[in-house]
């Protein structure tokens, strides 16, 4: 190991005799669940009201793309190593805390916008504000649970994310639907009369704060030492000043990782983001019955999704197989491209219903492979900021490139709103067939990575 030092001490890492009680630990990993959960409601609750806002603001397709994808990313990529360098030297509470309260508060604005403009800004705020929960979020939870508890601290904290999505069309679908059926308007105090879609931001983004004082309160973890570096028997750490050296001597495992991640999470997005347009647009339904049916299923097989992913490379990696964590990913686009072709080409409800709940099973495991994998792989040292890089990577692909390109196709190439579908599925087959290529030329080199933690 180039960057070993033969002197000083570290807290083994899953013991915590004076730390926080088992209870404590696990009630910050569900409220860790919950904050993740509310950031994707805020996230995905524009995506089920896009034909009143595209109306009341006068969008095109590719603008609401944008405002839903790359508005969210442009902050995120400005605030997200600001955010890991605050998570590496500061209290991670108190970093979640402003993050928590400024995407709830932003959320909560996109009620008050008049044009594009006004919603890409507050769009812009809530990315700001969800850029601190990657790299704060993640490394507070490996510090109070320890490696050998980790795989399920991070499905659990996931689940909250993935269970997000759907619940922000589950809730956000009907509850435009009981607005709408008061009349044009609601009144929400102390705003006044405003239309519906407007008073489902409020309902939905203000919650957040409540979150945001109650992370303040969770246990703290335990220290990372930040001495030139350590090592024990049991573990070598790193001072750091370290991180760059580090990250170019496994550039291409971390890289295979990062990308392949980010590719999966730009096709599942992108179908997230954009399938209650083809649903309304092509077969009728309202925003109530596409949050009820989609949005319920969306939760229903993300939750069994993360569950049997995570066991199943969980089990396998406790097994020895180090490298499964990218194998398993490798196979799960390679089953959802005939999912997402069965959803948008055969022209039935029926067929499309079936192939979104199969495309949802196969790459519900990418979001937690990805931080579940970077926790293990990174030393506790660079966790902040390998999440910082991991959640720009994310956000130029997942979150900006994968909902923004379908507004673009629809308008652009394909000039049909009601062809969203095909470029929903065009989009989706070039991911996951760059999230293949990706995860090939990392398998090789994983083994090596994990052996040396």
């Amino acid at each position: 190991m180039p960057f070993e030092v033969k002197n000083g001490e570290y807290p083994a890492g899953d013991r915590n005799e004076t730390g926080p009680s088992d209870i404590a630990v696990w009630a910050t990993v569900v409220l860790m669940s919950v904050v993740f959960a509310f950031s994707m409601i805020d996230r995905v609750v524009l995506s089920i009201v896009i034909e009143p806002v595209k109306a009341d603001l006068g969008l095109s397709d590719a603008e609401f793309g944008l405002a839903q994808g790359a508005a969210i990313a442009l902050f995120y990529l400005i605030m997200a190593l600001p955010f890991g360098w605050a998570a590496d030297r500061f209290d991670k509470r108190v970093v979640l805390f402003v993050g928590i309260a400024a995407w709830s508060m932003a959320s909560s604005a996109c009620a008050l916008v008049r044009n594009f403009t006004e919603l890409f800004a507050a769009r812009s705020m809530v990315g700001a504000g969800e850029a601190s929960l990657g790299p704060a979020g993640y490394p507070l939870i490996a510090a109070l649970v320890g490696r050998k508890r980790l795989a399920l601290a991070m499905m659990i904290f996931v689940l909250g994310g993935v269970t997000g999505n759907g619940l922000g069309q589950l809730i956000g679908g009907p509850l435009f639907g009981l607005f709408s059926a008061s009349g044009e308007w609601v009144y929400i105090w102390p705003l006044g009369e405003i239309a519906p879609w407007r008073a489902v931001f409020v309902i939905t983004g203000l919650p957040g704060l409540l979150l945001a004082i109650l992370v303040l309160m969770v246990p703290k973890g335990r220290p990372v030492v930040q001495a030139d570096t350590v090592s024990t028997p049991e573990k070598t750490t790193y001072s750091a000043h370290l991180f760059f050296p580090y990250l170019r001597l496994h550039a291409r495992y971390f890289l295979a990782v990062i990308c392949g991640i980010g590719f999966q999470n730009a096709a599942i997005f992108a179908v997230i983001l954009w399938n209650a347009a083809y649903v309304g647009r092509v077969y009728g339904w309202t925003p109530a019955e596409i949050g009820a049916v989609f949005g319920g299923t969306l939760v229903a097989t993300s939750a069994a999704s993360i569950i049997a992913h995570s066991w199943c490379m969980n089990t396998l990696y406790e097994k020895g197989h180090k490298d499964v964590h990218l194998k398993w990913q490798r196979g799960a686009s390679l089953f959802a491209l005939p999912c997402v072709m069965i959803a948008y080409l055969t022209g039935s409800i029926e067929m499309t219903y079936v192939g979104f709940a199969l495309y949802s099973i196969a790459l519900g495991g990418a979001l937690v492979a990805g931080p579940t994998v970077l926790q293990l792989a990174t030393p506790d040292e660079f966790r902040g900021r390998m999440n910082a890089v991991y959640v720009i990577v994310g956000s130029l692909l997942g979150t900006a490139l994968g909902p923004a390109l379908v507004g673009f196709l629809t308008d652009w190439l394909l000039g049909d709103e009601r062809l969203v579908g095909t470029a929903i599925m065009i989009c989706c087959v070039c991911f996951n067939i760059a999230a293949i290529v990706c995860f090939t030329i990392g398998i090789p080199v994983a083994r090596g990575v994990m052996r040396e933690k």
